[in-house]
Parts: structure tokens; C-alpha cells; sequence
């Protein structure tokens, strides 16, 4: 494929996302996983959430359409980084997957049930500012009583497999960071990265 596609293709590899995701996520980072089940491809947060709960060493927030309402919740547990999963119209193939700085789509409402998750961010960037990223799937359909479409159910296990891959080696890496001696050095590897979301 030409690198001038006019479609974007998102992140094409398990391997390469789980990089992304590592390279992102501290210990104390919070997945939110935002989306509506009966409206086809809007389902896609929730669909991850329930295959990522309790395989991951993040904690997982399954919000449904009402991030809002999970507010202080986050706030009170001051994580480093949070990151939404949410089904995200970014021009791309359907079923197609990007992790997003939060500033590259606020004020956009790319949601495809409107602009509430880039609300919350801005929100809790307010309240407790941290590091905030978008990991969007490109849905084709988000109305109600809709099936979720194959592109995206595929897309759902994919990146489910990435984060479990991320997390797996979150572990090795905390691990070799406290040494053989058994302190840690702290050298957590995701803090090699400058935070350009704040």
C-alpha cells in the first residue's frame, strides 16, 4: 500500500500496539473503557473491558456511555495516566485502531456517542492533571438495536491481545528494574517518555 492512502490504516500490528501501550502506561494508570452494547460498533469500549478485566495489571473501569459519573473515582486514585477506550470516528478503515494524545481530538466530539468522553478528559485534566490518551477504534455503524460489525469484533480482540502483551511485559520490566538484589532502581521504563499532554 502507497504511503499516501487517503485512508488511514491505524497501528497494523499486535506487537506494535502493545509497544505504544508499554511505552505509555505506568503501574498507576487507569483504562477506561467507554461505549454503549446495543448500538452496533459503539460497544467496542465495553466489548474490551470485559475481555481485559482482571488480565491486566491496570485497573479496568467498564463506564459505559457516563464517564462522568466514574469522576472523583479517578480522581481519588491519582493515577499517572488514563487512557479511554472508546469507539472513534479518525477517518481510518473500519476496525482500524490509533492511541491518540487526548489534545489531538478534544473539542472534536469524534465520539460516536458525542463528545462526552473528551469532556471527562478535559474535566479531569482540571481536577487532577495528568497524562490523557485516546486508544480508538474506527467504527462503521453506532446505531441503536445495531449488531456489532465484523471489522470491529476483530478489531476488539486485537487490541484486548495487545494490552494483555503490554501488561505481560510491563512485569518483565518492573522486575528487571529491581535488580537482582531485589530493590527496585526506579527506572520504570514508561518514565523514560516526556509527557507532552500536559
Amino acid at each position: 500500500m502507497s504511503e499516501d492512502h487517503p485512508t488511514r490504516r491505524g497501528i497494523e500490528t499486535v506487537a506494535h500496539l502493545a509497544q505504544h501501550v508499554a511505552e505509555v502506561l505506568t503501574d498507576d494508570s487507569i483504562i477506561l473503557c467507554v461505549g454503549n452494547d446495543i448500538c452496533g460498533d459503539d460497544g467496542a469500549g465495553p466489548a474490551v473491558a470485559r475481555r481485559i478485566a482482571g488480565k491486566v495489571r491496570w485497573r479496568v473501569l467498564d463506564v459505559q456511555t457516563v464517564p462522568e459519573s466514574f469522576l472523583m473515582k479517578v480522581v481519588a486514585a491519582k493515577p499517572d495516566v488514563v487512557m479511554i477506550v472508546d469507539a472513534l470516528d479518525f477517518d481510518a478503515e473500519p476496525g482500524a485502531v490509533e492511541l491518540l494524545a487526548s489534545d489531538a481530538v478534544t473539542g472534536q466530539g469524534p465520539s460516536t456517542h458525542g463528545p462526552a468522553p473528551i469532556a471527562f478528559l478535559d474535566l479531569l485534566n482540571m481536577m487532577h492533571p495528568c497524562r490523557r490518551v485516546i486508544l480508538g477504534i474506527q467504527p462503521v455503524t453506532g446505531d441503536f438495536g445495531e449488531a456489532m460489525t465484523p471489522a470491529v469484533a476483530k478489531a476488539i480482540d486485537f487490541v484486548a491481545e495487545a494490552l494483555a502483551l503490554a501488561s505481560e511485559q510491563g512485569h518483565q520490566a518492573h522486575a528487571h528494574d529491581h535488580g537482582d538484589d531485589g530493590h527496585s532502581h526506579h527506572g520504570r521504563h514508561a518514565h523514560g517518555h516526556e509527557d507532552h499532554t500536559r
